[in-house]
């Protein structure tokens, strides 16, 4: 029989504001998943760009944030499933008056 672990995510939206909160991490395959805030008004990272090894795959459960790369701008509202390839430079920035709760997955090394 396999161990199960669930997260209420009710639970986690408070640490989950200024920085992302990891709740699974694996080596095999290596990824995480986590859960975080994006409050109205922030930008991720505050400035600049970050890119990551793995695919980011987030998932937006409350809200709306504007998802930038070099290549174009993108909304992401919730409901809806974004994926950010390997090495794909972005940032994210909440332009509305509401926060943003999401679920993401880092496929490969951060």
């Amino acid at each position: 029989m396999s161990d199960i672990e669930l997260t209420d995510l009710e639970d986690v939206w408070q640490d989950s504001t200024e920085s992302p909160l990891t709740l699974f991490e694996t080596d095999d395959p290596e990824s995480q998943t986590g859960s975080y805030v994006i409050q109205p008004g922030e930008r991720v990272p505050a400035a600049g760009w970050t890119s990551h090894e793995g695919d980011e795959i987030s998932v937006i459960l409350d809200g709306s944030v504007e998802l930038v790369t070099p290549d174009g701008q993108y909304t992401v509202s919730e409901g809806s499933l974004s994926v950010i390839p390997s090495g794909v430079e972005h940032y994210s920035v909440n332009e509305t008056d509401e926060p943003v709760r999401l679920v993401y997955t880092v496929l490969g090394g951060l």
